[in-house]
């Protein structure tokens, strides 16, 4: 009777600790990446090299460049200033090759929330994927879907204007090695990893009865060694 009694104490000692649950953040998109003030940009000219040239954009949104002068630049992908160039370029050079590539970016930021160990921010790299971003914050944790990861991220359509985006991608299947689903990210980008779905009694269970039975189980186990000292 006395193992029974303590380790029903034990049990009425931590059924009254109050259950705390706790919902996932909205995931909110951000400025999606664009050229911007302060941005340093690679422009390589061929095959004419000599005009090659490591530029930053000015606060104004201009890039200086050798034979074309003052040329807007902020608010284009790279890849639209590439297409600008190439045109400007056509009148000087016979059928210009010309690369746009951002060496530093003045806003280079991505974000991964939902079920990842370590949420938050984090610096964005040339080139950077999915994989890396999850890598960087740890993984996964073991509730995470990661078969339906959502990326939010803001594009501007064919007028111009900002509009946003929701990239759809199977981190289950780039941990199965099939590396075509690992997809690119941009700067701005915000991951979201939602946890896996399951029904509410499985929930109650898994957070409320299971540690119970758990610490009921100690308790009896610390009651009965009790007894036999």
């Amino acid at each position: 009777m006395k193992a029974l009694s303590l380790a029903l104490s034990f049990l009425t000692l931590f059924s009254s600790v109050p259950a705390f649950s706790f919902e996932l953040p909205a995931p909110l998109p951000e400025k999606d990446y664009f050229i911007s003030a302060g941005d340093v940009i690679n422009v390589g000219v061929q095959p004419a090299d000599e005009f090659s040239k490591e530029v930053t954009v000015q606060p104004d949104g201009t890039i200086e460049i050798p034979l074309l002068g003052s040329i807007k630049a902020q608010g284009m992908k790279p890849e639209e200033l590439q297409n600008v160039l190439t045109a400007k370029f056509s009148k000087y050079v016979s059928n210009p090759s010309i690369t746009v590539n951002v060496r530093k970016f003045s806003s280079n930021r991505v974000a991964v929330i939902g079920q990842i160990t370590i949420p938050g921010y984090f610096e964005y790299r040339e080139g950077m994927r999915l994989l890396d971003l999850v890598a960087q914050a740890g993984g996964p944790q073991d509730y995470a879907k990661t078969d339906s990861v959502r990326i939010y991220r803001r594009t501007k359509n064919a007028d111009g204007k900002v509009q946003e985006e929701v990239v759809k991608a199977d981190l289950d299947a780039v941990f199965k090695g099939k590396l075509d689903h690992n997809v690119p990210l941009v700067s701005g980008d915000i991951v979201y990893i939602p946890r896996k779905g399951y029904s509410k009694t499985a929930r109650w269970i898994s957070d409320n009865f299971l540690p119970w039975a758990t610490l009921f189980t100690f308790g009896l186990t610390a009651a009965i060694v009790a007894r036999k000292n």
